[in-house]
């Protein structure tokens, strides 16, 4: 598993090296001429129409080791390296404070099929609470709506 995990790293390095470059060529030629170049024939720009988010980011979920399979420091690692890639897409995780790695992995990848939008002009806020705390998948003693509720 050693091996795989390694590679896996690697793979996600090398992705997100791909996409530095790419916003690079953004910065330099400007946003709307590169999306001129870039569209399909159903006339969208690859960062304007809704796809899975593994569809996006160029992995699919099964290469993701299940969490029970690896240890700390390699789940760590790889979603150290999977929030770099998905950074580089502006892609923002919105995880309340305290919430472990390993429960964040796990959430991340369970919504690598779900449709999504990205944008090199904006950032998109990736959520995992449906703002009911009693259905909060970081529980009760996590979940930040509690918190706002309580203050209202």
């Amino acid at each position: 598993m050693n091996r795989y995990v390694e590679q896996l790293i690697e793979d996600l390095i090398n992705a997100e090296a791909s996409q530095i470059e790419i916003r690079s060529h953004l910065d330099i030629l400007g946003e709307s001429e590169m999306f001129e170049n870039e569209e399909d024939e159903e006339g969208f720009s690859e960062c304007d129409k809704t796809a899975p988010l593994s569809e996006i980011i160029g992995f699919k979920k099964e290469i993701f080791p299940p969490e029970e399979k690896l240890s700390d420091d390699q789940v760590e690692s790889i979603y150290i390296h999977l929030l770099y890639v998905l950074d580089n897409y502006n892609f923002f995780l919105d995880f309340p404070d305290r919430v472990d790695t390993r429960l964040k992995y796990t959430l991340l990848l369970s919504i690598f099929d779900e449709e999504t939008t990205c944008s090199n002009a904006f950032v998109t806020n990736l959520e995992f609470c449906d703002y009911d705390y009693d259905t909060c998948p970081f529980g009760i003693e996590l979940c930040q709506c509690k918190i706002y509720e309580d203050r209202c």
